[in-house]
């Protein structure tokens, strides 16, 4: 059976966010790939997260995507909800307003 394909979400937030001190101050696991990008491991689910313009210590654009969803969930699962409520735990930890992009 195929997997249904997971788009990759473009968001922008209000103002720069230290992706790295964000997710460390809220406890969500991550691993640092590069400047721009880092893995992220939230709700047993895995993440791709990656500054489209700068560094993860001030990013305003980033794009998410689903690597791995959690087993807990149906692989037909889409991933749009699964990242947003990723990325509203960001920015409520870095106090910054988000939108799709």
């Amino acid at each position: 059976m195929r997997e249904k394909e997971q788009p990759a979400v473009r968001y922008r937030f209000s103002d720069t966010v230290d992706v790295l001190a964000a997710f460390d101050r809220v406890g969500i696991e991550h691993l640092e790939v590069s400047a721009e990008r880092t893995i992220v491991i939230y709700s047993r689910t895995i993440f791709d997260f990656e500054v489209d313009n700068g560094r993860l210590e001030d990013a305003q654009t980033v794009t998410v995507e689903v690597f791995d969803i959690s087993p807990d969930l149906d692989m037909a699962t889409d991933s749009v909800p699964l990242i947003e409520t990723l990325v509203e735990e960001l920015a409520t930890t870095a106090s910054v307003d988000w939108e799709c992009r």
